[in-house]
């Protein structure tokens, strides 16, 4: 608002001055001219009388000649008055038109605009730095689950678009550089009721500093940041960045894991890619011979995964010789006589790898006319093209943004998820394939929600009061229906933390203690359920007895009386 002000009273001070001396001319001029009053005598109007006839006149009112009827003098001055006036009030209008229609003023009040909106925020909230995919598909989960969210980007389209999209909520949506400190307090970094910040540009520079920026003005914040490079991504954890993704690191991950164990990556993927992800089929990729085409960080990373994996591959890039592997083919692979090279027709699968989607598009279509059998996997680059990709109808599409909100989506619902999906990694195939049986009966293929229950007085009190009363609390009383206990809730306890020990997928009969964490995994209108289990002393009483114990004391004295 300062800076509105501030550029108001400079644009408009020429104009302000010439109105203001309009003004002062035309009342000193009444002042000094006679009149005449009702019984002839001689008169002069008073600095405030010339003042309140100079300002119906200026304004165009009119309302008259008064307190006595005019000489020709007092006329002539008041034509002189309304014409001075009112050049002086077109110019100044002028002025201020032109100065709301400038840039800078309207980004100034925009801004201003924003500052107060953000101000007004009494629930946590989160800052999105970067609207492109990853932003926007985070920024609409958000908004989604009923949290709020501040959004900051440098492009304007993105901004404008973002405006007139209908998420649910209020987003205000600032265009400006999240590089600067002080743009990330006039976000609302500073506010006590910023949770986080989601550091998704499409540049590390730029996430490293925005992470360090969180970290040194707000270090209750918590930091998700995305890092294309390892050394940005070592560099954001050796100041504690609460989650860092590298998007290469995970693509190579999951790579290994589909190859390894399938089901383990049917729900890895599942779970860890946002809320619009559906369970991959069972068609995982081969284990013959591989064509990689693109040998950029993501082709290297998942060249190497793959020599690790005993898998033989063949890349082919438009790159220097020397920087390529042995055996690679040079050319871009949208060519069917490079294809041919590479061996495409005794090929198990193929990799298309390159930046642009055009290029990915053109060399997996030209690689089935000649292998209808071969694997088809691509890197989605732009979020704009998936129909296309889908349209291609290929056996994998990598979605860079969509791993990035996914990632960060799961770890925002609960810092258990990572150590879940470690423990799982450990396990056999078969246990993740009866985990995913268990979670997809019932579901339309959308992933389920994730959310820790802590067993405190402040999160969990009706549980935490059965405790301390010595009543055993077991975990499948948190997954029966309040309503009917017999009925089970569409949730599944994923991992229980006690203390430094972890139990993943604890049995129904474990028996819960204070301070335990439990991950839970289920659809969002169960989770209102389980929550009144948490809460609600008469519902957990149900569940554990059957009893529909009533509350409150007049019916508590009822009770008793008729006992």
């Amino acid at each position: 608002m300062n800076a509105v002000l501030f550029l108001f009273f400079q644009r408009m001070r020429v104009p302000l001055i010439v109105l203001i001396s309009a003004y002062a001319i035309a009342t000193v001029g009444f002042t000094l001219i006679p009149g005449v009053d009702d019984a002839g005598n001689p008169w002069r109007m008073s600095l405030f009388e010339a003042f309140y006839v100079v300002s119906y006149t200026g304004s165009t009112i009119g309302f008259g000649e008064v307190p006595y009827p005019f000489t020709p003098g007092q006329r002539l001055w008041t034509i002189v008055s309304i014409y001075l006036t009112v050049v002086a009030w077109l110019f100044s209008i002028s002025s201020i038109i032109a100065l709301l229609q400038d840039p800078s003023c309207r980004q100034a009040i925009e801004r201003a605009r924003l500052q107060r909106s953000v101000q007004r925020i009494n629930e946590p909230f989160y800052i999105v730095c970067g609207h492109g995919d990853a932003g926007r598909l985070l920024t609409r989960a958000l908004s989604a689950r009923r949290q709020r969210v501040v959004v900051i980007d440098q492009d304007r389209d993105s901004i404008d678009r973002l405006i007139v999209e209908d998420l649910g909520a209020t987003v205000p949506a600032f265009c400006m550089d999240a590089r600067l400190p002080d743009n990330l307090s006039e976000a609302g970094l500073r506010s006590r009721w910023c949770a986080g910040v989601l550091a998704v540009t499409g540049s590390d520079q730029t996430n490293l500093k925005i992470a360090i920026t969180t970290k040194l003005l707000n270090h209750k914040a918590a930091v998700y940041a995305r890092a294309d490079k390892r050394a940005t991504a070592d560099n954001m954890r050796s100041f504690a960045t609460d989650h860092v993704l590298e998007p290469v690191e995970e693509f190579s991950r999951r790579l290994r894991l589909s190859l390894e164990a399938p089901d383990t990556f049917r729900l890895y993927h599942w779970l860890s890619s946002g809320p619009r992800a559906q369970l991959p089929g069972n068609v995982m990729p081969p284990r013959g011979c591989w064509i990689l085409c693109g040998f950029n960080p993501l082709g290297r990373a998942l060249h190497q995964t793959l020599q690790e994996l005993g898998v033989a591959v063949t890349v082919i890039d438009e790159g220097s010789p020397s920087e390529l592997p042995a055996g690679a083919v040079q050319g871009r692979g949208t060519e069917a006589k490079t294809l041919l090279e590479a061996d495409v027709k005794s090929a198990s699968a193929i990799l298309a790898l390159t930046r642009d989607d055009a290029d990915n598009l053109s060399i997996l279509i030209t690689a089935r006319e000649l292998n209808p059998e071969l694997f088809l996997a691509a890197r989605e680059n732009a979020g704009a093209n998936h129909a296309l990709y889908e349209a291609a109808e290929l056996d994998f599409i990598g979605r860079p943004s969509l791993v990035v909100a996914g990632s960060m989506l799961s770890q925002i619902s609960s810092s258990q998820f990572q150590t879940f999906l470690s423990l799982i990694e450990a396990e056999d195939n078969d246990f993740s394939a009866r985990i995913i049986e268990r979670l997809h009966h019932g579901y339309d293929g959308r992933p389920p929600q994730i959310k820790t229950v802590r067993i405190s007085p402040k999160r969990s009190p009706a549980v935490a009061r059965a405790l301390e009363a010595g009543e055993t609390v077991l975990l499948e009383h948190l997954c029966r229906d309040p309503r009917r206990r017999q009925a089970l809730l569409p949730v599944v306890p994923l991992l229980l933390t006690r203390g430094e020990t972890d139990i993943l997928c604890p049995g129904p009969d474990t028996a819960l203690e204070s301070g335990d964490r439990i991950l839970f995994a289920g659809p969002a209108r169960a989770e209102v359920q389980v929550d009144k289990i948490l809460f609600m002393d008469r519902a957990l009483h149900y569940i554990r007895t059957g009893e529909d114990r009533a509350e409150g004391g007049w019916w508590r004295h009822r009770g008793a009386d008729a006992a």
